[in-house]
């Protein structure tokens, strides 16, 4: 059976309740799984008001960036979500950028390392064990009650082809993103691949951005606007070959504030590459492309269109 899945994004700026809202919408809608994504709020603490708002639904981050709180942390807070949920949590993590986590005053980590060791922490406080590694070390952690699930789902933001291996051999899932369906295809059978080596299974999810207008002007514009919030990602010129003058100039215009301009430089093609732009006919099929690559969880990421981030209409229109 096809499964669906919605992010909310906190930099939308909704409240809990309005987040409720829409997650119990979606779950009304029967999308199988409602996320968050971290953006300048707190991902993790936004999945509670998804979780009293669902019943049966997925509830996660997709992703929590984990450079921000410690793997003992975040364990103690996935505990109070999964019970909080009644064992639907699972939880998204990945490693950001160094431009963003440098603006928050973090020092850089080695992202293979800090991933695995991170994993490797959370998952010894929800055994009762210790955990001592190169960059983290934990001992026995008292939680104020037993985990729900000691093998609490943890799902992995991968880009780069280290990252997938990884995510293959350690993660119960991993989250893609800023991907065309041919370059997720090729990503999720790296993935399973690296899994299978492992003698494991992954699922793999793929955030789809979603601009939904039935304008085809307004869709390609605010497709294009998609493309500054993740400029400087350090992936973006793999992602996005051949597009190397025309990125660094939306790079430029993005550090200096102006992504109005930044927007305007963004090649069409960049864009629709990996949103999905235009009516709902439009938006459904294209889902359907990331299905056919081997996605096993697309994951709709509203966008805003015309100043509207459009959560009613994305879920009333993609209802299963």
């Amino acid at each position: 059976m096809s499964r669906l899945g919605l992010s909310i994004a906190s930099h939308s700026g909704l409240y809990a309740a309005r987040i409720s809202d829409h997650a119990a919408a979606a779950e009304r809608a029967g999308f199988d799984a409602v996320f968050v994504a971290e953006g300048h709020g707190d991902a993790l603490s936004l999945c509670h008001p998804v979780a009293v708002a669902t019943e049966r639904t997925t509830v996660g981050t997709a992703v929590a960036n984990a450079a921000l709180r410690s793997p003992v942390l975040a364990a103690k807070t996935a505990v109070a979500l999964d019970a909080a949920s009644d064992g639907r949590f699972v939880l998204g993590l990945g490693v950001a950028n160094t431009i963003m986590n440098a603006r928050f005053g973090l020092e850089a980590m080695p992202p293979l390392r800090m991933m695995e060791e991170y994993v490797g922490v959370v998952r010894a406080v929800l055994s009762g064990q210790t955990f001592a590694g190169e960059l983290y070390r934990s001992g026995p952690i008292p939680l104020d009650h037993p985990p729900h699930r000691a093998d609490l789902p943890i799902y992995l933001a991968a880009l780069g082809p280290r990252m997938l291996d990884l995510a293959g051999r350690i993660a119960d899932g991993v989250i893609l993103n800023l991907m065309s369906p041919a370059q997720a295809g090729e990503a999720a059978a790296r993935v399973r691949a690296s899994a299978q080596a492992a003698g494991r299974s992954v699922e793999i999810a793929c955030v789809v951005h979603c601009c939904m207008t039935d304008d085809p002007g307004l869709a390609a514009e605010a497709a294009r606007a998609v493309v500054p919030r993740y400029v400087l990602h350090p992936s973006v010129a793999r992602l996005f070959a051949g597009h190397d003058t025309a990125l660094k100039a939306v790079a430029e215009l993005t550090l200096a504030g102006d992504r109005t301009a930044a927007a305007a430089q963004v090649p069409q093609e960049v864009a629709d590459a990996f949103v999905a732009a235009g009516d709902a006919e439009r938006c459904r099929a294209r889902v359907e492309e990331y299905r056919a690559a081997g996605v096993d969880l697309p994951v709709l990421f509203p966008m805003p269109v015309a100043g509207e981030w459009g959560y009613e209409r994305v879920i009333a229109a993609m209802a299963v």
